[in-house]
């Protein structure tokens, strides 16, 4: 089979394989398969010292989609509606390193889950991302990104701009807003069932019949 915009047969289907041993043994408690370690932060209160280390400019959830917005500009609309998205994003700016996920549209339509990791590091003049997820029991980067915050004014102020990806994953450009700067709640995705049974279909005719039939 050919390969899925990008993104290599071999590589889906070891992913979903991972999906499926993980729901099989019980191991996994969808649909929260991505759990970074914001989960696991303490409830407790932020000491002195982590609070400045922390950075409270891009700390939070954001997201590109305007929907319920009805005095969306054109612009609003198209880069909520751009190929990949809208897309949604969690991430933990602190001591200049970023960790976290992102949710897409672009993933829940081509990749086994909707939503995957993040890690970054913050510049000078923004914040350097990668995309990635485990497949196979290894690390897989599936994209590269850029952020940039700009004027706080602005109601869609953090720009996000893809500079490589495995497909059309995320949008080439998306401006978005933060909703809260909680980020000790989970992004919900959600599993891509339809490409999880291709995998399947693939896997058992690739078998063939079993002898006798």
């Amino acid at each position: 089979m050919q390969p899925r915009n990008g993104i290599s047969w071999g590589t889906i289907a070891v992913a979903v394989s991972g999906w499926l041993v993980s729901v099989f043994l019980g191991l996994l408690e969808l649909p929260t398969k991505i759990n970074s370690f914001i989960s696991d932060v303490p409830k407790a209160k932020e000491s002195v010292a982590d609070w400045l280390l922390l950075d409270q400019k891009y700390t939070g959830m954001w997201t590109s989609s305007t929907e319920g917005w009805v005095d969306a500009t054109d612009q609003e609309l198209n880069s909520s509606k751009a190929s990949g998205g809208p897309v949604s994003l969690r991430m933990r700016v602190y001591n200049g390193r970023v960790e976290g996920e992102i949710e897409s549209a672009g993933l829940s339509e081509i990749y086994v889950y909707s939503a995957i990791l993040l890690e970054g590091e913050k510049r000078d003049t923004g914040i350097d991302l990668l995309a990635y997820d485990y497949v196979g029991g290894k690390k897989t980067n599936l994209a590269l990104m850029r952020l940039t915050l700009n004027d706080e004014d602005e109601r869609l102020p953090l720009r996000l701009e893809t500079i490589k990806q495995g497909g059309p994953l995320f949008p080439e450009k998306a401006r978005l807003y933060r909703t809260t700067t909680d980020v000790s709640e989970a992004i919900k995705g959600t599993l891509n069932m339809n490409l999880m049974r291709q995998v399947i279909e693939q896997g058992q005719t690739a078998e063939g019949p079993e002898k006798g039939d």
